[in-house]
């Protein structure tokens, strides 16, 4: 561990959960602030969609301090829910990152580590929501965990420091706006 970088005094856990757009959004913003203060970020990204979006096209390069992992996958999000092999499959990739995931935390090489889309994952029984608590329970008190994702359980949510909602009031999808590259992804 390099003791020349700052540190933080003091970590938490958050939560950035709901119905509304830009929680992954928010978490990359706090990945920014803390690069710009020195700090490590370990970033990563669970069940989002294969296609080339924006932040993968940028975040494996944008730091020396940030490493960002996007889990490779074969989730469609629509449809890989109702295929038994396609869950199973998953679970499996997911076991192994979530045990990747709490060697890294506990190594504290890294001040704030982002974990996008755990809540819905837990959610779709693709990780066990102990496994996410025995995570939560481990974190270093100088290490800052963020999950984010919807559908956030209770269990997480009593036991963070900081829950931010993400309430819908309005989306352009409900007329049929689809995604837009830059923007949505």
């Amino acid at each position: 561990m390099n003791t020349d970088r700052p540190r933080l005094k003091q970590g938490a856990f958050q939560i950035y959960t709901g119905e509304g757009k830009g929680k992954s959004t928010a978490s990359m913003g706090l990945m920014l602030r803390a690069l710009g203060c020195g700090f490590t970020v370990y970033y990563l990204r669970l069940i989002k969609p294969r296609w080339k979006t924006g932040e993968l096209a940028i975040c494996s390069e944008l730091h020396s301090n940030l490493t960002f992992r996007n889990v490779e996958q074969d989730w469609i999000l629509s449809k890989s829910r109702h295929i038994p092999e396609h869950v199973a499959a998953m679970r499996t990739a997911l076991a192994i990152e979530m045990d990747n995931l709490e060697r890294i935390m506990v190594s504290q090489d890294y001040d704030l580590v982002i974990v996008d889309e755990i809540n819905y994952c837990i959610h779709r029984d693709l990780i066990p929501v102990e496994r996410a608590i025995r995570l939560v329970e481990k974190r270093p008190q100088n290490v800052e965990l963020v999950f984010t994702g919807r559908y956030a359980p209770d269990s997480l949510i009593e036991r963070a420091g900081v829950v931010t909602e993400m309430r819908k009031v309005k989306h352009h999808f409900d007329q049929g706006v689809t995604a837009r590259r830059g923007i949505e992804f």
